[in-house]
């Protein structure tokens, strides 16, 4: 059992709950656009949406809907927030910021000798379990999974004066939604600046998009654009499909994409999984984790170079050439263990090679340039401890 100590929680939460019981329009305003408008989001401690308009016009409407909060909260809770659209010159300049995080749904909960979750909930099972290579649609599926935040409602409980478990009775709990849309035309070219925020691209973008965001989630479908530059820190990065673009990763605690193709990653203390390695990609990393699990017919050239890093790939299923170097880094080929130690002037060696083997058609050349790191390779499937 798991027992929080204190009388209140906040549960800022991406979830669906019944209804709401007053709405309060923050903001709306719509600008004209033409194909050279570009559009900067400036946000803070905001939660937004980003869907396609179809219209050619920029489209800002921003509304929060509240339950069981008193006029005077929503409005100490309203004066916390501050929105302004403008436009100069063909650029439309957005600024969105509160001063206490403003999450999609949160809920407020009181109570006095404190709340608990049920032993299963925590669960961990010490067991040798089989995990399977990931599809890339299983990736997607991961992407779209809200099945925590569910579960997560359901095992909580509060507690009486004597330690019994009640369930939580939602129906009389402060909760809020906030349902921030932006309707973005395509040929908008769209620089977002964030900070403690949730960023969700509803549908797939060509829009050449700049992003540097710290902290939150950055949420998409496919982002296909050669331009592209998006910078996540301290912050989860979560997408269907990139293709095209540069991509740095700092400190992404959740990675999870369902396919690359044609993108440039620099990444540093991260855990990154991709569903499946498209044409002509390269990573550098330092002191990451990454899953690779399928790579397509014809994804032609993959490079990663990285240090003190751990890398989980599985076999391609086409004809493929593999060429590792590097030095003081293990590489686990099954039940093999590969040890290869630095020299005195840091030199590199050839540690594993496949060559082509004229089977089938040739799917493209993998090359491995690591240091100080662990590589795992797999094929369909591994044993690992759950811990």
């Amino acid at each position: 059992m798991k027992l929080f100590k204190f009388k209140t929680l906040l549960l800022m939460l991406i979830t669906s709950i019944t209804t709401f019981a007053q709405s309060e329009l923050i903001y709306s305003k719509s600008f004209d656009t033409n194909s050279s408008t570009t559009a900067i989001f400036n946000l803070e401690n905001t939660t937004v949406a980003i869907e396609e308009s179809k219209d050619n016009k920029i489209h800002f409407d921003y509304r929060i809907e509240f339950s069981n909060y008193s006029k005077k909260e929503v409005k100490s809770f309203l004066d916390n927030i501050k929105v302004e659209a403008t436009m100069f010159e063909n650029n439309i300049t957005l600024k969105a910021n509160s001063a206490t995080k403003v999450a999609k749904t949160a809920y407020s909960l009181d109570s006095p000798f404190g709340l608990t979750l049920g032993s299963g909930f925590f669960k961990t099972d010490s067991i040798k379990q089989k995990i399977m290579r990931k599809t890339k649609d299983s990736i997607i599926k991961l992407i779209n999974n809200e099945s925590f935040n569910n579960t997560f409602l359901k095992n909580l409980k509060v507690l009486d004066n004597d330690k019994n478990e009640k369930p939580v009775d939602f129906s009389k709990a402060k909760m809020y939604k906030s349902n921030f849309v932006i309707k973005l035309p395509k040929n908008v070219a769209l620089n977002i600046n964030a900070k403690e925020s949730q960023i969700t691209l509803r549908n797939d973008m060509t829009n050449k998009l700049s992003v540097d965001l710290k902290k939150g989630f950055l949420k998409a479908k496919t982002l296909s654009n050669d331009y592209n530059k998006v910078k996540t820190q301290n912050a989860d990065f979560k997408a269907n499909g990139i293709v095209g673009g540069n991509y740095d990763f700092i400190n992404v605690a959740s990675g999870l994409i369902g396919s690359v193709d044609q993108v440039i990653i620099n990444s540093e203390l991260s855990k990154i999984q991709i569903g499946e390695i498209r044409k002509n990609n390269l990573i550098t990393d330092f002191n990451s984790e990454y899953w690779f699990y399928n790579w397509s017919s014809d994804f032609e050239l993959f490079d990663l170079y990285s240090q003190y890093s751990t890398i989980h790939y599985f076999y391609p299923e086409s004809d493929y050439s593999l060429k590792v170097v590097g030095n003081n880094t293990v590489n686990y080929i099954g039940k093999t263990k590969i040890v290869m130690q630095p020299s005195r002037n840091d030199e590199k060696f050839n540690m594993m090679e496949r060559k082509v083997r004229g089977e089938g058609v040739f799917a493209g050349a993998i090359n491995f340039d690591i240091v100080d790191g662990v590589i795992y390779s797999y094929s369909d499937s591994f044993i690992k401890n759950k811990n």
